[in-house]
């Protein structure tokens, strides 16, 4: 709403924001055009009822926020009133499902680009800087509004191109050759890819559907190995939940190429199974064995939930004992009826100082040089223990030993549950979404906002980590620098002046 206010036609300084500003190149549409609920967390893992309990000031902040948008027009209003009602049956079923919040913060955009759009329509410029603008990864904003299935968004910037130029728009690629289209389509949002090529006209699509064959040839096969003392048990997970053992695209750790990796499975947001991922020095890995983890760890407390950091969801204590302590109930478990009861799963977040366990806080080798660390997390757990639905950014999840049965959500389709995922399983029939089977040495990429949910088929020791990719740059001089850095603070003070010339004019 401010810049509603701020660049409304009237302003004499709307002209000069838009010729000076946006035109000049100072200023970016992924700034202003991309929902981020960063900014908006709390209600990604609350509903607003468990929010006031949680956080008064958190909650009087987004109290806040939601009542001014009360008094917006009636489209904002239909779309506040449709968060509520969604909100009430998170609270309800303790399953968060934020569609109906994207939806309303993908029309508030939307008044903010109308806005944009109505005080540049002067400047032919500025609107061509906007739609011809890219990213590091020399995507459009089409190309980010349709990843995140903003159709609304999509349309309006489309029907800012001439006719003439539409297709060329629609059918920009980026860096991997992939087309705004072929975003939307990855991550699930077919209406919005349906519209751009409505408006953009029929087109081939640039989308290579199976990106594994773009990696090397198989070299080698997985390396076997034991289960390193751990239980092998499993009879617990029903036969039909683990059919079509992987419903992703996989290859081998000898095919891995970073380069591939990150322009087709991060960039374009596609999960990857990596057979034999786990490269790990014979010393390391002895480490992860039953007999190797209690050597180095045995005497350290563990927290476990039924669902990973329950404690920070509802006021239930954990269980709380040593490693070895855990383990041997892990064994007896196995051996007892309790394997459909007790569920308490060990999924902890390693702290940078953390003694006992820090081993496991280095992310694999296929990736460590590649990527800034996030955070790491030590999963330990029996047959049918593991996570529900959830989603983050993105992760490797390293398995170690054991075996896991995983399944995945497009962002489309994405949420985040507060169960306990085998009583989720049997009241849905099992797994919904893509299947895949992880076996001990296996790494699984799971990209941003991909909702996933895991098992344990048997006993289960891995680790996640969380990470942002390294941003690759070529080295540019300090004269190229500074330079860039005179014109555009050149720039701003030139747009600065003239908006307090006005002011001291006519004030």
């Amino acid at each position: 709403p401010g810049l509603e206010r701020l660049l409304a036609p009237e302003h004499p300084w709307s002209e000069a924001y838009c010729k000076q500003l946006i035109a000049g190149g100072y200023w970016s549409p992924f700034d202003f055009f991309t929902v981020n609920l960063d900014t908006l967390r709390p209600l990604q893992r609350y509903p607003l009822s468990e929010l006031k309990a949680q956080s008064r000031t958190g909650f009087r902040v987004v109290e806040r926020w939601l009542a001014n948008l009360e008094a917006s027009d009636p489209k904002t209003q239909a779309l506040l009133q449709r968060f509520k009602e969604q909100d009430a049956i998170n609270a309800k079923e303790q399953i968060m499902q934020l569609r109906p919040l994207e939806d309303l913060l993908e029309h508030l955009l939307s008044r903010v680009l109308k806005q944009v759009l109505q005080a540049c329509e002067n400047s032919d410029e500025a609107l061509t800087a906007i739609v011809t603008a890219r990213d590091r990864r020399q995507r459009t904003i089409l190309h980010v509004t349709a990843e995140q299935g903003n159709t609304n968004l999509a349309e309006m910037f489309l029907n800012s191109v001439a006719e003439e130029s539409r297709a060329f728009f629609a059918t920009a690629v980026d860096a991997g050759g992939y087309t705004a289209a072929d975003l939307a389509t990855l991550a699930g949002f077919h209406a919005t890819a349906e519209k751009i090529n409505a408006l953009g006209g029929s087109t081939q699509s640039t989308m290579r559907p199976e990106g594994l064959k773009l990696f090397p040839p198989v070299e080698g096969q997985k390396p076997t190995q034991d289960a390193g003392g751990w239980g092998e048990a499993q009879q617990g997970v029903p036969a039909d939940w683990t059919h079509g053992s992987c419903e992703i695209d996989s290859i081998v750790a000898s095919q891995f190429d970073w380069d591939v990796f990150e322009k087709h499975y991060v960039a374009a947001r596609r999960p990857l199974l990596i057979r034999g991922g786990v490269r790990m020095s014979v010393s390391d890995k002895v480490k992860f064995t039953k007999e190797g983890l209690l050597d180095v760890a045995g005497s350290r407390k563990v927290w476990a939930f039924s669902t990973p950091y329950e404690g920070d969801f509802r006021d239930v204590a954990p269980v709380e004992m040593s490693l070895e302590d855990y383990t041997d109930f892990l064994d007896q478990r196995d051996l007892s009826d309790e394997i459909r009861q007790n569920f308490s799963y060990v999924f902890e977040r390693l702290p940078d100082d953390e003694g006992p366990l820090s081993f496991a806080r280095s992310p694999p080798k296929l990736f460590k040089d590649q990527i800034l660390l996030r955070s790491a997390q030590f999963t330990l757990g029996g047959q049918l223990m593991g996570s529900p639905l959830h989603y983050h950014v993105d992760a490797v999840n390293s398995l170690i030993f054991g075996k896991k049965l995983w399944f995945l959500k497009p962002p489309a389709e994405q949420e985040f549950r507060k169960t306990v995922v085998y009583e989720d399983l049997v009241k849905t029939g099992g797994p919904q979404g893509l299947r895949v089977i992880q076996e001990g040495g296996d790494l699984l990429y799971v990209p941003q906002d991909w909702a996933h949910g895991a098992l344990c088929i048997s006993q289960c020791v891995g680790l996640a980590h969380e990470f942002d990719v390294k941003v690759q740059t070529s080295p540019v001089s300090v004269e190229t620098v500074n330079a860039g850095l005179g014109v555009a603070v050149a720039g701003i003070l030139v747009f600065t002046i003239g908006v307090v010339s006005w002011v001291v004019t006519h004030i």
